[in-house]
C-alpha cells in the first residue's frame, strides 16, 4: 500500500497552465468574499510563522476561516485549536466518520471539495480562507492553492512539531502544551521498560510483496517512543519500500511484527502464505494485526489516536 497521503501524481505542463489560469478567478472570488484592506486590524497580526518544509509563512490576519486541504491528516491536530473565533469552513479528501471516528463531528458534513484530480482552486477560493492547512507531501499539484491564501504545510511525521506550530499560529501555546502533556503522559504510561525489536509491514499487495515501514515513517517513529526499535533498511526511500516475501523472510529476525490493514481478505492471504507463515516470528504468533480503524490511527499518529494505537499494540508492549 502506498503512503496514506492525498498527494496526486506530478502534473504535466498543460495541467499546471490550466491551474495558473484559474488563479485570477480565484483572486476575484477571494477579494469579493473578504477585503483585507477593509477588515479590522487583528492584535498580533501580521504574524510570520516558520514551517519545517516551506520556511516562513506570513499571516496578515487572524485565521478565522480555515480550510484543511487533506482533512484526515489535518483535523486531528486542528480540533483543539478551533473556537467560535477560529472555525473550519471546508476540507478536502475522502475520509469518512467511520474510518476516522476521532474527528467524526468535523467529517460528518462530508468533504467540501475533492482533491483526486488536483486542487479545485475556485472551490477553495469561494470559501474565503484566512489560512489553508495541509499535511503530507503535497507536491507541485498543490502550489496554486497558495494564490488563494496563506498555506501552511504541517510537519508530516512529527506530532510535537505540528502541535507546537499550531499553537504558534493561533497564539495558543498553552493549548499546545496541554495537548502535548496529555500525549507524553499516555506514552510514558505505556512505554516498555526494556526494548524489543519489531518490523512494520504496512500491507500485503497480493502480488507477493509487502510494504516495509522503517524509521522516519510515522508509525516507526511512534514505536521508538515506546521503546520499540524498528528494523531499518538502507534501500528504503521516504520511510518505506516494497519487498518480496522471500526478502521479508530474511529480514524478520525481530521480536515482533506489526502488520497494517490491507483488507480482511488480503490479510488472511498474507498470514496463510507458506513463505510468510513459516517465518519464525510469524509461526510463533509474535505479531499484531491492525484493523482498518487502528491502521488509520497510525497514518498519521495524532494526539487523539495515540491511545488507540497503544491499545492496538498491547501484545507487543506487554510481552
Amino acid at each position: 500500500m502506498a503512503p496514506t497521503l492525498l498527494a496526486p501524481p506530478v502534473v504535466d505542463d498543460a495541467t499546471r497552465r490550466r491551474f495558473l489560469g484559474m488563479i485570477a478567478a480565484a483572486g476575484l472570488l477571494t477579494a469579493c468574499a473578504a477585503d483585507p484592506g477593509t477588515a479590522p486590524a487583528d492584535p498580533g497580526f501580521p504574524r510570520t510563522v516558520t514551517t519545517p518544509d516551506d520556511g516562513p509563512v506570513r499571516l496578515d490576519r487572524a485565521p478565522r476561516r480555515i480550510v484543511a486541504m487533506n482533512g484526515n491528516r489535518v483535523l486531528p491536530f486542528l480540533v483543539p485549536f478551533l473556537t467560535p473565533e477560529y472555525r473550519l469552513v471546508g476540507f478536502g479528501g475522502t475520509a469518512t466518520p467511520e474510518e476516522y471516528p476521532w474527528i467524526a463531528d468535523q467529517l460528518a458534513p462530508g468533504p467540501a471539495f475533492t482533491v483526486a484530480d488536483g486542487v479545485p482552486v475556485e472551490a477553495v477560493a469561494a470559501l474565503a480562507p484566512d489560512l489553508i492547512l495541509a499535511n503530507g507531501n503535497l507536491g507541485d499539484y498543490w502550489e496554486p492553492a497558495r494564490a488563494v491564501g496563506p498555506l501552511v504545510q504541517l510537519p508530516e511525521t512529527d506530532l510535537r512539531a505540528t502541535v507546537t506550530l499550531l499553537g504558534e499560529i493561533f497564539g495558543a501555546p498553552d493549548v499546545a502544551r496541554r495537548v502535548l502533556a496529555e500525549v507524553d503522559a499516555q506514552i510514558a504510561a505505556a512505554r516498555r521498560a526494556t526494548p524489543v525489536t519489531a518490523a512494520v509491514l504496512l500491507d500485503y499487495a497480493g502480488d507477493g510483496t509487502v510494504n516495509f515501514r522503517v524509521p522516519g515513517a510515522e508509525l516507526p517513529n511512534f514505536l521508538a517512543e515506546l521503546n520499540v526499535v524498528v528494523a531499518d533498511s538502507p534501500t528504503a526511500q521516504d520511510g518505506y519500500e516494497d519487498v518480496s516475501l522471500e526478502l521479508a523472510s530474511a529480514r524478520l529476525d525481530v521480536d515482533f511484527v506489526v502488520i497494517g490493514h490491507a483488507g480482511d481478505e488480503l490479510q488472511a492471504a498474507l498470514l496463510a502464505d507458506p513463505v510468510f507463515s513459516a517465518i519464525p516470528v510469524i509461526a510463533q504468533g509474535r505479531y499484531v494485526v491492525l484493523d482498518a480503524r487502528q491502521n488509520s490511527a497510525g497514518f498519521p499518529v495524532t494526539p487523539p489516536t495515540v491511545p488507540i494505537l497503544i491499545d492496538a499494540l498491547a501484545p507487543l508492549l506487554r510481552a
